[in-house]
């Protein structure tokens, strides 16, 4: 008769052992999920034109990153005009007056896969630069941590890659405007 109820202790303390784990796990589960959302950028709160140049919060640019295949590549902006040799290149409007334009490059490495993402920004006015450049370096800071800035220039490292990210201020008296580059560490699109 102890012997039954011993066994059968035993076994309580097994099974709410295991209760208490897959509890344990469910909640580990549960935390992670939300440490990695705090992290998000979310384009939600952010301008039209910053909106219609990244398309998405997912990937780098467009839901696309460094690594994708080139024939993934799913836009809805038109083909530039000019294509680059080795990549593809589009054009987003942001408006009807052919000023205020963004050109976004794919640039394939020797494995036909996305080896950088180059975007130009062409914005009318300066004023309008200015503050879409504070506005992409609080996205990017959200979303990558914080960025080190040099002159009009800001570079993020991306954690667990060999990527970076650099934001440019390349404005001159005629043609107000902005460069992305995703990039490896090193490629020349950086220099």
């Amino acid at each position: 008769m102890k012997n039954s109820y011993a066994y059968f202790a035993l076994l309580l303390l097994v099974i709410s052992q295991m209760s208490c784990q897959d509890k344990k796990q469910s909640f580990e589960t549960t935390s992670v999920a939300v440490d990695s959302t705090l992290k998000v950028a979310s384009l939600e709160n952010h301008s039209s034109t910053l909106q219609a140049i990244l398309k998405t919060d997912a990937g780098m640019v467009r839901g696309l990153s460094i690594g994708d295949e080139m024939n993934s590549i799913v836009e809805s902006a038109p083909l530039s005009e000019t294509q680059p040799d080795n990549g593809k290149s589009y054009t987003e409007y942001f408006d009807d007056t052919d000023l205020n334009f963004a050109d976004i490059l794919y640039v394939n490495d020797s494995e036909n896969k996305i080896g950088a993402i180059s975007v130009d920004i062409f914005i009318e006015k300066q004023v309008a630069v200015d503050s879409l450049m504070n506005e992409f370096k609080g996205y990017f800071d959200k979303k990558y941590g914080q960025g080190k800035g040099i002159s009009k220039m800001t570079v993020w490292k991306l954690a667990g890659t060999n990527d970076e990210l650099m934001l440019q201020n390349v404005s001159t008296a005629k043609d107000p405007g902005l460069k992305i580059i995703f990039a490896k560490n090193g490629d020349k699109l950086l220099q």
